[in-house]
């Protein structure tokens, strides 16, 4: 019997746990044409929930453009990665492929081609300077003539790993986004993350240029009675039992993180045969631990002496209130509370730690605390 529990990658159908609630309200949102800045922390299953999102919006006839800003390293890309994402709309359209490009791509000429697997494609070919209009500005324009042609239709544009156009091109990419979003086409725009301090700097801090541009909707864990019923389902509708202790102990360990959970429960299935009990968590996490060595051993040497002495604070915290408190601060050997906010500083940005919904930090990776707590506590 092979392992049905599945992480790393895009979770769909069977495999995907819940966020019934989650679908409903951005379906409900791209349809009523909204604009929205979507953030959790790293591997909550963001994408995979805005994947489904779309495929039922797809059913209902919706049009749905999906860029990933992540692989973008500069403006070329990120206008490589809007046309992609134009591609499929476009040479589905009944219309002659090149009428239907100029139609859209004024002042760009696309040049359509076909890929290693047969399927049509198309690149943009800068036209003279003299007669070009500004290529970024008429790339995001297209969804709203798409909606212009089809104005009974839900159109929705969703940018993954957004926080990336900063990296780009420092605001310029934003003012952009901003004149065009603006616009108030009746184009639903949702902007993902995973860097959740950035996302709210762009987004609610004054004077950056989509500042209160678009609501704010955070992704969380997913609740532990959701993880319950998944769980079980999936041990007894594949032939092993499990112990509602063991369940339980499951859910305690990962905080109902969906990444870390699979993770955890596809250990658990390999090591037991009939059924999974709460003494086999031990060796289920020692498993797991044992696998990730390498990779939490590189990661530790890479880093320098005092982010590596909050994380191991961190991990034996749990969670911390007030990281730069004297109590904290001698505690841990920071030389002083700005050294303790420097490593805080620093590990943020790494996407390391994470705030809880009391405020307090708290380290993302659940199994580097675990790693931490096992190998470099004296």
């Amino acid at each position: 019997m092979s392992n049905p529990f599945s992480y790393g990658g895009i979770v769909s159908g069977e495999m995907f746990c819940n966020r019934t609630r989650e679908r409903e309200e951005l379906v409900r949102a791209a349809v009523n044409g909204e604009r929205l800045f979507i953030h959790g922390e790293r591997r909550v299953g963001k994408t995979s929930l805005l994947k489904s999102v779309m495929r039922t919006l797809a059913m209902q006839k919706a049009v749905c453009f999906y860029i990933d800003v992540w692989k973008c390293i500069d403006e070329e890309d990120f206008m490589k990665a809007c046309s992609s994402a134009l591609t499929d709309y476009l040479l589905e359209e009944s219309r002659g492929v090149a009428a239907k490009l100029a139609e859209f791509f004024s002042g760009i000429a696309p040049a359509v081609s076909v890929d290693d697997s047969g399927k049509p494609t198309f690149t943009l070919v800068r036209g003279r300077a003299e007669t070009r209009s500004p290529e970024i500005e008429t790339l995001l324009r297209c969804p709203a003539r798409v909606k212009e042609n089809n104005p009974e239709k839900t159109v929705l544009v969703v940018f993954d790993e957004f926080q990336q156009v900063r990296e780009i091109s420092g605001m310029k990419l934003e003012r952009i986004i901003r004149s065009i979003v603006q616009e108030n086409t009746g184009v639903a725009w949702f902007f993902c993350g995973s860097r959740s301090t950035l996302l709210e700097e762009m987004f609610l801090q004054k004077g950056n240029p989509l500042y209160l541009s678009s609501g704010h909707y955070p992704v969380e864990s997913i609740k532990h009675e959701h993880w319950h019923s998944f769980i079980n389902r999936e041990f007894t509708g594949n032939g092993r039992a499990i112990t509602d202790e063991a369940i339980a102990g499951i859910i305690s360990i990962t905080d109902g993180q969906p990444f870390y959970t699979q993770m955890l429960c596809s250990a658990l299935w390999d090591i037991c045969k009939d059924q999974a009990t709460y003494s086999d968590l031990d060796k289920a996490v020692a498993l797991l631990l044992d696998r990730e060595r390498g990779t939490y051993t590189t990661l530790w040497n890479s880093l320098p002496e005092q982010p590596r002495r909050m994380i191991r604070a961190l991990a034996l915290e749990g969670t911390v209130a007030k990281p730069t408190s004297g109590d904290f601060v001698r505690k841990y050997g920071f030389a002083s509370a700005s050294s303790a906010k420097s490593a805080l500083n620093y590990l943020a940005k790494k996407d390391f730690t994470a705030r809880d919904s009391t405020g307090g930090y708290r380290l993302v990776d659940r199994f580097l605390s675990l790693w931490c707590r096992t190998n470099l506590v004296p």
